[in-house]
């Protein structure tokens, strides 16, 4: 597989992290405004400065949430080794619909990304292994399924099992807040 291949995944982030990205957006593409006003004040032409403008590089966002979720499986509690996921666990992994888990309240927002096809591979890996035995446990007992109605008493045993749990989400909220341009809160 080489670097250039990529996987699109989605992922839901903390809001703020989420506008935190969208000002880092909007930052850069001021920052080229003001290099090519810049340039073409000293004398350039504006189809030279725009050249020279494209040939500069910004990271891509893509690239900066890569970066911070490369730092965060390389932390020993997920860094691995892990034995590669089966054929069923990766059609498992690839069902739409959140891992289990009580909101807390705070606010999410969805994000997809086209990251290295590599790491989305590690991440789900990582995250699958970490989480196998919780998620084997809430199965057994019966506290996750589609329509499953659950007791109070069910619903908190649920939750407390769920915070054993490492989504690829997860993950990557927690490599956001821990590495990249977003400082905010970690789970």
């Amino acid at each position: 597989m080489t670097e250039s291949q990529k996987t699109r995944i989605t992922v839901w982030i903390f809001a703020t992290q989420g506008g935190r990205l969208a000002m880092l957006a909007k930052q850069q593409r001021e920052e080229k405004k003001a290099t090519l006003k810049a340039l073409i004040a000293k004398g350039e032409k504006p189809r030279a400065a725009r050249i020279i403008v494209a040939g500069m590089s910004w990271p891509a966002l893509e690239e900066t949430v890569a970066a911070a979720v490369r730092l965060r499986l390389a932390e020993p509690d997920l860094a691995g080794p892990w034995r590669p996921l089966s054929k069923a666990e990766v059609a498992r992994l690839a069902l739409s619909g959140r891992w289990p888990g009580a909101s807390k309240g705070i606010s999410l927002v969805e994000r997809n990304y086209a990251l290295p096809s590599d790491l989305v591979e590690s991440l789900r890996t990582a995250s699958w292994r970490v989480s196998e035995k919780t998620l084997r446990e809430l199965d057994r007992l019966g506290l996750v399924g589609s329509g499953v109605k659950l007791t109070e008493e069910q619903k908190q045993q649920r939750d407390e099992l769920a915070e054993r749990l490492h989504s690829p989400g997860r993950i990557v909220r927690q490599a956001l807040a821990r590495f990249g341009p977003t400082a905010g809160p970690a789970e």
